[in-house]
């Protein structure tokens, strides 16, 4: 029996771990993006993801570590795929525009791919490979960043473009312990303007 077998039955068993599958968000990108991360830098983004799966540092793994891990977790989520339930994918949302003013700004959707092999984290990240990142951002009618603008005096600010739903992404690594390690981190899917409540995230999970 393989160790990758075994490792799946502990974390199936167990009542404290609901079991995800874990696989690369499908969530069609926004508008064409030819970047990855757009104004942010690659610290920023590890320094969230890092809080996100409630780590303060990146595990530190000896050379060779993962070596046949990675490939045996590969085939045992490949063999158990026909058990997998896939909720509706949340699709990323296009601008939404302010009621009223054909003119005003827009609550963009930016999109950008992350891969585990440029943040380095490659050699204790088992899966998924990328992440989907998306942004919100105010935007004219051409395309480009605008500021939020400013409420009218004594007025309550409302959200100004922020998500509007968010995805549960499952990550499994390991970490200084050589322990297999499965959590999830929370990522923005849709964006838009003005009040309202934050739709809760979508899960991938096995039917037992």
């Amino acid at each position: 029996m393989s160790s990758a077998f075994l490792a799946t039955a502990v974390l199936l068993g167990s009542s404290a771990v609901m079991a995800f599958v874990l696989q690369p968000s499908d969530v069609e990108p926004a508008a064409a993006t030819p970047f990855r991360c757009p104004g942010e830098s690659w610290q920023s983004v590890r320094k969230g993801l890092l809080e996100a799966l409630g780590l303060r540092t990146e595990p530190r793994l000896a050379a060779g570590a993962l070596d046949g891990v990675r490939e045996q977790w590969q085939r045992t989520f490949s063999s158990i795929s026909h058990r997998v339930l896939n909720p509706a994918s949340p699709t990323v949302s296009p601008p939404s525009q302010e009621a009223g003013n054909s003119t005003g700004p827009r609550c963009c959707p930016v999109t950008s791919q992350v891969f585990m092999k440029d943040l380095g984290w490659d050699t204790w990240v088992i899966q998924p490979p990328s992440l989907t990142l998306v942004q919100c951002a105010l935007c004219s009618a051409a395309g480009h960043t605008v500021p939020c603008p400013p409420p009218p005096a004594g007025a309550q600010p409302p959200p100004c473009c922020q998500p509007s739903s968010l995805e549960m992404v499952p990550v499994l690594y390991m970490d200084q312990f050589s322990t297999l390690v499965i959590s999830s981190v929370q990522l923005p899917r849709s964006c838009g303007c003005g009040p309202g409540g934050v739709q809760q995230p979508e899960k991938n999970f096995l039917i037992l």
